[in-house]
């Protein structure tokens, strides 16, 4: 489990910004993983893996769109930050390839009926969060739920929470967090394997806290100061599937002084003019410029809401960016257009990793507030875009300064991109927690 000594440190800031238009595609851009389809193997997995160091086509035929709009999150929970951690058709996200059990999708779930004792864990690691999801098992199952894990836990009472779901013989019935805190099962009552039960984790700061179908039955506070890290789903005996599973990050929510830019550094607005609107929310239109937050990050989890106005709006959120230099970082993308259909980006996509890797699907519209979602932890990038994760990337590249040139792990500011004078677009909201480094988090 990755930990430190003192509890992570939240950087929030609240903004509405007109992003302009985002830069142009060329040959290195490279995809990663897009995951495993419906029923798809683990062998076929690392064979996508290999495809991925290589030149995986960025274009996946067999995602389905309509079943993705279909389970989309409602308003009112894109707007307070909730996203999917599992898209009911793919395994983008998940680990599929250090699985040890024959992890599936079948009717929308992921399932698993046998294999070695293991977990399939999220590639994104996270610190504070409240996590929702649905389970389906055997009555005889031993399976759990890990919070801030490491992909191979060694004690469940030190480097992880183990949410368990056992049989009410075990030392740590269903509910109970293992080795931590024990759930009487008369608290829970019966569980019928034929049907679909719910949890609800709170996980912040030292503080945790279970609901078992809406009943609270953990109230916890950790003294071994987890901080960070993965969040797994246990095969170890009897069947079980998992399904609803989705995730809001903690990001403390303050607004952009109403006022002025102060934050900001505004040395390279060049032609652009970046204005707050009587709404709140920050415009940007005309020519070619940057906004650059003061306050640098390194790992993080950053949401934002965006709006573009037309599909020749094509512009960027910078981060990791060498201070003071021009719009010099990792870029995510803000770009609407799309060629045939939504799997076909013009420009990467909005939630692109620019040169890196294409949005595998255009969910953002214009004249319509767009979710974001950013998650960079080490050299792996992830991006949600209105709560469906489009952007599962690693960057392979050795180690440089220069992010144009190879891997950058340093901190940097985050840039808000003009890109040309067609660009017109704003954002009302963006917002930030820093993640520990892994590197000061204690290992297993």
């Amino acid at each position: 489990m990755q930990n430190a000594s003192s509890l992570p440190f939240r950087l929030c800031v609240c903004l509405l910004c007109l992003l302009p238009t985002g830069c142009t595609p060329d040959s290195d851009r490279n995809s990663a993983n897009q995951g495993l389809k419906n029923g798809s193997s683990k062998e076929e997995g690392n064979r996508n893996k290999k495809k991925s160091e290589d030149e995986l086509p960025s274009i996946d035929e067999k995602l389905d769109v309509e079943a993705l709009e279909s389970i989309k999150l409602s308003r009112e929970e894109l707007d307070q930050g909730w996203i999917l951690l599992f898209d009911g058709q793919s395994m983008m996200g998940w680990d599929i390839e250090s699985a040890t059990a024959n992890w599936e999708i079948k009717e929308g779930a992921l399932s698993a009926t046998e294999g070695k004792t293991g977990l399939l864990c999220t590639t994104s690691r996270f610190s504070d969060y409240e996590l929702r999801l649905e389970f389906k098992a055997d009555s005889t199952v031993n399976s759990g739920i890990f919070l801030r894990t490491p992909q191979t836990p060694s004690d469940p009472a030190k480097d992880c929470f183990e949410l368990n779901i056992a049989p009410t013989d075990n030392p740590f019935p269903t509910g109970s967090l293992v080795g931590r805190a024990k759930v009487e099962p008369s608290d829970i009552g019966e569980i019928d394997p034929e049907d679909w039960h719910s949890f609800h984790a709170l996980v912040d700061g030292d503080h945790v806290q279970i609901w078992f179908n809406g009943k609270p039955v953990v109230d916890y506070r950790d003294p071994t100061q987890l901080q960070s890290g993965l969040i797994g789903l246990q095969f170890r005996e009897g069947g079980v599937q998992f399904r609803n599973i989705r995730i809001k990050p903690l990001l403390l929510n303050s607004n952009l002084p109403a006022k002025d830019l102060s934050q900001w550094n505004q040395d390279r607005k060049g032609d652009a003019k970046f204005e707050l609107n009587q709404e709140g929310a920050l415009q940007v239109e005309g020519g070619k410029g940057q906004l650059e937050l003061l306050q640098p990050l390194q790992d993080f989890c950053l949401q934002a809401e965006v709006m573009t106005h037309s599909s020749k709006t094509n512009s960027g959120i910078f981060f990791r960016c060498i201070p003071g230099e021009e719009m010099n970082g990792y870029e995510c993308q803000i770009n609407s257009a799309f060629r045939e259909d939504r799997r076909r980006p013009t420009d990467g996509g909005t939630g692109a990793i620019f040169r890196r890797q294409n949005a595998r699907v255009v969910l953002g519209k214009d004249d319509e507030w767009t979710h974001i979602t950013i998650h960079a932890s080490g050299p792996h990038i992830a991006t949600w875009v209105e709560g469906i994760q489009v952007v599962d990337f690693i960057d392979r590249r050795e180690p440089h300064e220069n992010p144009r040139s190879g891997l950058r792990l340093d901190g940097g500011t985050v840039i808000l991109q003009a890109h040309d004078a067609e660009c017109k677009a704003k954002f009302r909201v963006l917002k930030s927690m820093p993640l520990p480094p892994v590197s000061q988090t204690r290992s297993p």
